[in-house]
């Protein structure tokens, strides 16, 4: 199985039309993730080999992800993950977009995790690939809705009767904006906070030039995405800080996609204080 990058069909999305549509689809080796505002749509996870922890944030347990098993996240339900041994974690993964009265609740992808057994993950990778192909550049929303109703119909087949269900979470919604492109690029921006981009690989993503995403952030935020982009992430290292105090200052840069040295002089820019400070402030507060 080859790695397939990430592909996004955002701005392609038609809730007019489509029932439920692909926002990005690829397969990786995962990497530690920590979402405390959730990702904004419904996701399914494939582990093709290896092995993962998951737990919905402040549940003390971690629930492990097994090969060949689907881990199903409902969408704004705050969660983290993490690789686990010496073996990669290889992970397929498509998130949808569920527009038409919560379709796929009916079928079992609604407000709560779940596990579900694979039986055949050769034929999730095909189906996984084939929506890869036809997304991005070369998007064709009926092939990618069909396939789609096709894995969502396989994974249901081929799961075990005794599938696993994780304990709920409370979801933090997603603040959204009026202009559906600023829409669009924070949703992604928020969702993926630990990937780094460029501005024009940020509008290709969107689908609008680079110089029209920044006009249109400047119009409506009043600052550049990437400004945008640096401000989630300091304010999701600030969350961290508190609601995880045994975290090093090296771990919560790596959680938000930054270096080190260069996160402790945005976060006192930004907060007055650097992360240790910050922390210990925390502390003496609470003591």
């Amino acid at each position: 199985m080859k790695l397939l990058p990430l592909r996004t069909n955002l701005y392609h999305h038609d809730e007019a039309i489509l029932p439920f549509s692909v926002y990005t689809v690829g397969t990786e080796n995962q990497q530690a993730m920590t979402r405390l505002e959730g990702f904004s749509s419904k996701q399914l996870f494939i582990t093709f080999s290896g092995t993962g922890a998951y737990r919905p944030i402040k549940q003390d347990e971690w629930d492990i992800v097994l090969p060949y098993t689907l881990l199903y996240i409902p969408a704004d339900y705050p969660h983290e993950y993490l690789p686990q041994g010496q073996d990669p974690w290889f992970v397929g993964y498509v998130s949808i977009i569920d527009t038409h009265n919560n379709l796929l609740d009916k079928w079992g992808f609604g407000g709560e995790p779940r596990q579900l057994y694979i039986k055949d993950p050769s034929r999730i990778y095909e189906l996984i690939e084939r929506i890869w192909n036809h997304s991005g550049p070369y998007y064709d929303k009926w092939l990618v809705t069909e396939e789609l109703f096709t894995i969502c119909t396989e994974v249901l087949k081929q799961s075990s009767l005794d599938n696993k269900k994780l304990d709920p979470g409370q979801a933090i919604k997603f603040i959204r904006y009026h202009d559906q492109v600023v829409d669009n690029a924070s949703r992604f921006l928020h969702d993926h906070l630990q990937r780094d981009f460029t501005l024009p690989e940020l509008a290709s993503h969107v689908g609008y030039s680079a110089k029209q995403i920044n006009r249109l952030f400047q119009k409506s935020l009043g600052m550049t995405p990437l400004q945008y982009l640096q401000k989630i992430r300091l304010q999701a290292a600030a969350l961290l800080l508190t609601d995880h105090p045994t975290m090093t200052i090296r771990q919560v840069a790596a959680y938000i996609g930054m270096e080190p040295v260069y996160f402790t002089r945005l976060f006192k820019r930004q907060y007055g204080l650097v992360p240790s400070q910050f922390k210990s402030s925390l502390i003496g507060n609470n003591s």
